[in-house]
């Protein structure tokens, strides 16, 4: 987006500069020709006309100008703040990498089992590190449209199934169950590893969001040429202030609880991204302590324009 909004500032005034010292030239052609009796007053009256439709057509070009750059410097802000929350969110895995690596390498660790368990907790920070890298990448391919979807009619009932089971050792582990409401057979014509992003993100944060002996209702249908998908939970809820923030790389409602049960705070993000490139849409029912309801609508024909 960068790239192209640089060109179109760089490239803008010399396209529309052709066709305007054209029409410049037919005025003013026109005008002597007409008054060629009055060569003088002809020429004021091309100049007069032409300056005129000049202004007007310059005023224009400069706010389209005005715009452009608007939205360039808008898009050098959004990424000097996603790099820089980017580092912030890596800083925390590497530091406590390090420390435990200079613990081993100091044998400051002389009992073995205290070992497994730094040595533990060392690939859990790598992995933390590895899916937030993950994230990251996923959310500047989503935004610079570097995305190649391989569309194909898809059974979500039979993805979210599969979804669900993969989740059930977490959610159990959480003390939360899980229900699938997906019964019937729901299709829609969209690339399979981004339907799973969706289902997984949603049920990922219903889960770290909820309470113990708390419930993740996951449904879905074909609905007025659309996939409805449904993921509720009865967590924490938020605020209506917070409902347009979630949506935002690296939003955390509550901090220190994700960051201890882990998530990079891009999910939701990537979520978001992938319902827009499709035309699609999502929507947020929710109230503090009283769980929360994700509705995302994705046309059953798949994307709005040309994945190629």
């Amino acid at each position: 987006m960068r790239s192209y909004l640089k060109d179109k500032l760089k490239h803008l005034k010399y396209r529309k500069a052709v066709p305007l010292l054209t029409i410049a030239a037919v005025i003013f052609a026109a005008v002597c020709f007409i008054g060629k009796g009055h060569p003088a007053l002809a020429a004021v009256c091309a100049l007069l006309i032409t300056g005129g439709i000049s202004e007007f057509y310059l005023k224009r070009e400069t706010e389209k100008l005005d715009r452009l750059n608007e939205r360039l410097m808008q898009e050098r802000e959004i990424r000097q703040e996603f790099f820089s929350n980017a580092s912030h969110e890596l800083k925390t895995p590497i530091t406590s990498i390090r420390g435990y690596a200079e613990l081993l390498e100091n044998d400051m660790i002389p009992d073995e089992q205290m070992k497994k368990d730094v040595i533990r907790r060392i690939r859990s920070e790598a992995d933390r590190m590895t899916e937030l890298i993950r994230d990251i990448l996923a959310v500047s391919k989503l935004e610079a449209h570097d995305v190649r979807p391989e569309l194909m009619e898809i059974n979500m009932t039979e993805l979210i199934a599969d979804r669900l089971a993969a989740f059930e050792p977490r959610a159990r582990e959480a003390k939360v169950s899980l229900c699938n409401y997906a019964m019937n057979h729901v299709h829609v014509y969209a690339d399979y590893g981004q339907m799973e992003e969706i289902v997984s993100n949603l049920v990922s944060n219903a889960i770290r969001y909820n309470r113990k002996l708390g419930k993740v209702w996951v449904n879905a249908y074909n609905e007025n040429g659309s996939m409805v998908l449904k993921v509720r939970d009865t967590g924490i809820g938020l605020e209506d202030a917070e409902k347009e923030k979630i949506f935002n790389r690296f939003y955390r409602v509550d901090k220190g609880r994700s960051r201890e049960l882990g998530g990079t705070g891009l999910g939701l993000s990537i979520v978001k991204h992938i319902v827009n490139y499709y035309g699609g849409s999502i929507e947020v029912l929710s109230k503090p302590g009283s769980g929360s309801e994700f509705i995302v609508r994705i046309p059953e024909k798949g994307a709005g324009h040309d994945p190629k």
